[in-house]
């Protein structure tokens, strides 16, 4: 089963080839502008602090860019992309994940609860 916070992205990103995100914490860029969902958190063994794992809080911003050419790990956001919305995220207990807050965009046009709720339906029959 995938992480959570990768779901949520290859969701959201499914919906449309020009939207990348970001993750940023503790006043840094953790991933630059990017749609490579394999950056966004530790996956399998032997990861480590990949991403959201490397803080106990940050964000993950979705933007749709003008150009999916340009993104790499280390893309800059530029003034003709356009901010969608945030993802707050703890990590704060021991790989115990949160999805504490969130735009109201990512869930009203891109069904982030809807996301969310399946994924934790899946998770409990494990």
């Amino acid at each position: 089963m995938k992480p959570l916070l990768v779901e949520i992205l290859e969701s959201i990103l499914r919906t449309d080839g020009k939207l990348a995100y970001r993750i940023s914490g503790d006043d840094e860029e953790v991933v630059g502008l990017t749609r490579d969902t394999s950056l966004a958190c530790d996956q399998k063994d032997g990861d480590e602090y990949v991403g959201m794992s490397n803080l106990d809080e940050g964000r993950v911003e979705i933007f749709k860019v003008k150009s999916v050419q340009r993104l790499n790990y280390n893309s800059d956001i530029r003034d003709e992309d356009e901010y969608i919305g945030f993802i707050y995220w703890t990590n704060f207990n021991e790989g115990v994940e949160r999805l504490v807050d969130n735009s109201c965009k990512l869930d009203d046009e891109y069904g982030l609860n809807k996301i969310t709720r399946k994924w934790e339906e899946d998770y409990r029959y494990l």
